[in-house]
């Protein structure tokens, strides 16, 4: 199961939004389908409950979505956002 780790809060802008490391003082920008992404892992959904309530969201780029949540959740460990 994926989390987000206890150092990490979401700051939303008008345009985009931030996750910040309060204990690193890093930083890691996001697109608003990144925080739906977030939102949906801090609430405790799994990777598999993402991708399926986005992509039933978002029919239309069914192909792409699985994929992409790959890619991000594989920067969100790198960053240390997810632990």
């Amino acid at each position: 199961m994926l989390k987000i780790s206890p150092h990490v809060v979401l700051t939303k802008t008008e345009d985009a939004a931030v996750l910040l490391d309060k204990k690193s003082g890093t930083y890691f920008r996001i697109n608003p389908m990144g925080v739906s992404v977030f939102e949906m892992l801090a609430a405790g959904r799994t990777r598999d409950e993402v991708v399926g309530e986005l992509c039933a969201r978002h029919p239309e780029a069914a192909d792409r979505i699985p994929g992409d949540i790959a890619k991000l959740v594989d920067a969100m460990r790198r960053a240390k956002v997810l632990v």
